[in-house]
């Protein structure tokens, strides 16, 4: 049976603790001290139980009495629940033969030999391949020079991602084997990623964290988000595909934006499209009493219901009925100096104080600054 993709493959000293623990745990945590090498536990096959098991020389139910026949029924239920479990007991070591089979390499393969037991294959295994402590910190050590010997000055391709990822699983190993190494980690973080200028903000935040004496608040698991969040944000503000949308063109910020004449609530505001002359009024009579085409009815009848207006949903951000893309509160932007009514800014005052309202906000009147400067940007090169 071959490994998968994902699965750790027993090969040297440094793929020993990883794979046992995969191993470990593959198997149901009642049943692992039958094949744990540490234990001497054996689940030896049930005793049937006949009706001779009862009375010598019975055959049948009927000759046993009505006392010995209650006997027989009990011990014959405990024989089938412990015949159940060694049956489960069976498919479960079936399983983990085929799982170490399939994860140790082939130069291991001849210890495992077919008329030995589970235990046995991971006792020998234990003893050729287990790395001793001193092996451990060597290993890790040499993992630590290699991930964090070279330091970035830009960003990777494709992000942080596969750093983070080699980088977790070497502090997970710190952690247990080099707590020296563990713990210097914010300082080697930083030389790796202080160069990379939208990284710099999240490293200077490390260094403030090591001088107050709160690293304990900066595991690798904040920081890595930390360091994800930094990588999106430069993203969008190199105008690359975020949330499933295109390149940002200037072309899409070179007009003002135009809007369908309502206001925020209780307000209007005046429509940009000019007003229709006399002229074109008679013009557009004159074509709608017109003679109308075989098969039209049905079609003007559902352009008509195309053309009644929805009913708007309420702005997510101030709760008023204009669109939230309208909405001065959540853009922060109010050239027109539109005045807000205060029941609308009382409701939108009141989600700022929810972090995860007040983060969204902030990302987009970050991304409306970036459109308005690309859109200043397309303007300035037409001229």
């Amino acid at each position: 049976m071959a490994s998968t993709a994902n699965e750790v493959v027993l090969e040297g000293l440094e793929h020993f603790h990883t794979w046992f623990l995969t191993v470990k745990g593959s198997v149901p945590r009642d049943l692992w001290k039958y094949f744990d090498p540490d234990t001497a536990d054996e689940f030896d096959e049930p005793e049937p139980i006949t009706f001779e098991s009862i009375r010598p020389g019975a055959r049948s139910v009927t000759a046993l009495s009505a006392t010995e026949r209650s006997q027989y029924t009990s011990l014959r239920t405990v024989y089938n629940y412990d015949m159940s479990q060694y049956q489960r007991y069976l498919s479960e070591e079936a399983k983990l033969r085929n799982k170490i089979l399939s994860t140790v390499s082939e130069v291991k393969k001849p210890q495992l030999r077919a008329n030995k037991s589970v235990r046995i294959w991971l006792t020998s295994l234990l003893t050729s391949t287990k790395p001793t402590d001193a092996q451990m910190k060597d290993i890790v050590r040499a993992r630590h020079r290699t991930l964090l010997g070279a330091k970035y000055v830009d960003w990777p391709t494709a992000g942080p991602e596969k750093w983070l990822t080699e980088w977790q699983k070497l502090m997970a190993d710190c952690e247990t084997w080099c707590p020296a190494l563990y713990s210097d980690w914010a300082s080697e973080f930083n030389l790796v990623w202080g160069e990379v200028p939208d990284a710099k903000r999240l490293c200077d935040r490390l260094v403030e964290a090591l001088t107050n004496e709160d690293i304990e608040d900066w595991d690798i698991y904040r920081a890595s988000r930390e360091l994800r969040q930094a990588w999106d944000q430069k993203s969008i503000r190199s105008g690359m595909k975020v949330a499933g949308k295109g390149r940002i063109s200037r072309a899409a910020f070179a007009t003002e934006p135009r809007f369908d004449g309502l206001g925020l609530e209780g307000l209007e505001s005046t429509p940009l499209e000019p007003t229709l002359d006399s002229t074109t009024v008679e013009s557009s009579r004159a074509r709608s009493t017109s003679r109308k085409r075989s098969g039209t009815e049905t079609a003007q009848k559902e352009g008509a219901k195309r053309g009644q207006k929805k009913t708007k949903k309420p702005c997510w951000g101030c709760g008023g009925t204009h669109p939230h893309f309208q909405c001065v509160l959540i853009s922060g932007h109010n050239p027109k100096d539109i005045q807000v009514p205060s029941e609308c800014r009382k409701a939108f005052d009141g989600k700022m104080k929810d972090s995860s309202f007040a983060e969204k906000i902030r990302i987009i009147r970050e991304a409306n600054e970036i459109k308005r400067d690309l859109a200043a940007s397309a303007v300035n090169t037409q001229d």
